[in-house]
């Protein structure tokens, strides 16, 4: 079974309205059962309750496997729009009792709901289109007939107009509705991933400088989603990495950055965290007390040891850990894992020195 929760929210949304309308079909057809059973003919019993029993069965497949919505929805598509017409056809053209139509012909536009759920919208429109064209043909060989008495024509011509007419009606609101629904979807996706963009380095892919402050605002403020728990910092930069620009070129440099962020992604733990700082700066946010940031920083040390740049050859950091304390401000705890940055570089780089001491 695939949760719903790993379908996209589009994907949701679709589901969780097709089950509502299954849900719907379903007990209409049970309280209509129940009230009307002893009226109701015996074909008219059998059909509802075929429904029902169909429904029902829809309702717990969908249940259960959220990821068959499109099977789901494209077998109960062809079923109602079948089922509509041919029913309007028996009622017609067959038994010519015109009380029929005041009860299945309200549920007769399920189909289309359900076409605009899960087909684009061109599709959507051919396919109600086929289902109207039909309905069309079926009262008109019901008007034109020579079988149909002139007064039934006369009599009950508007309700057959009218059930035609409010067709016609709710496909085009729906049509309509549908092509603003999916520009709407489009523009949403659209700005979710602009506003994602906003919080990530172009050239490496990591968070950047914005997206952690945030982070780091968000646990040392104390939100208790985000703040459970001690919080330490890795602040690195690449070594001598003004010398690789200047030998091998920018391009070159940036192939450099990118190797590191790779190799920080490996370094790091579930649940830390690790962006580009700046220049050749990078950040990790680490869920632990300054020892453990330590092993992050030291892991990360052996990781670009082992992996050769093919230009450049071994590329080393020098880290400054920092360990937050109670309510420190961001500002305080990033000096301090820079004052242990230069406290690296000062004991010959390629190396990791912890801060002395914390904010009080």
């Amino acid at each position: 079974m695939r949760p719903a929760t790993l379908l996209t929210p589009e994907q949701q949304y679709r589901h969780h309205a097709l089950l509502l309308l299954l849900g719907c079909v379903l007990i209409a057809s049970v309280i209509t059962l129940s009230v009307n059973m002893a009226s109701m003919n015996q074909l008219d019993r059998l059909g509802l309750g075929l429904i029902a029993v169909k429904n029902a069965g829809m309702f717990v497949w969908l249940w259960r496997r959220p990821d068959h919505l499109y099977t789901v929805a494209l077998t109960e598509l062809i079923l109602e729009g079948v089922g509509a017409v041919a029913r309007l056809a028996q009622t017609l053209l067959l038994d010519q009792a015109w009380y029929g139509l005041g009860g299945y012909s309200y549920w007769m536009v399920t189909g289309y709901l359900i076409g605009s759920l899960i087909l684009t919208p061109r599709r959507f429109l051919l396919v109600s289109g086929a289902q109207f064209g039909a309905m069309l043909a079926v009262s008109a060989a019901f008007w034109w007939s020579p079988a149909t008495p002139q007064a039934a024509r006369e009599l009950h011509g508007n309700a057959l107009l009218q059930l035609l007419l409010v067709h016609a009606t709710v496909i085009a609101f729906l049509g309509v509705q549908h092509r603003l629904r999916r520009q709407y979807v489009q523009a949403l996706v659209s700005a979710e991933r602009q506003a994602s963009l906003a919080h990530l380095d172009a050239l490496t892919g990591l968070p950047n400088r914005r997206q952690l402050e945030l982070w780091l605002r968000e646990h040392l403020e104390g939100q208790p989603e985000v703040s459970a728990g001690p919080l330490s910092v890795i602040l690195f930069d690449l070594d001598h990495f003004k010398a690789v620009n200047d030998t091998y070129g920018h391009d070159a440099g940036d192939r450099v950055l990118q190797g590191v962020a790779r190799s920080a992604r490996r370094a790091v733990r579930e649940g830390d965290a690790v962006g580009r700082w700046g220049g050749e700066e990078f950040l990790i946010l680490v869920r632990g007390d300054a020892r453990g940031a330590q092993q992050v920083a030291e892991r990360l040390r052996r990781s670009l040891h082992q992996t050769l740049h093919p230009q450049v050859g071994a590329v080393t950091v020098s880290c400054g850990v920092a360990q937050a304390s109670s309510r420190e401000h961001p500002d305080a705890l990033l000096r301090r894992a820079d004052e242990a940055l230069y406290a690296a570089k000062n004991a010959g780089r390629d190396t990791v020195r912890l801060s002395d001491t914390a904010a009080a």
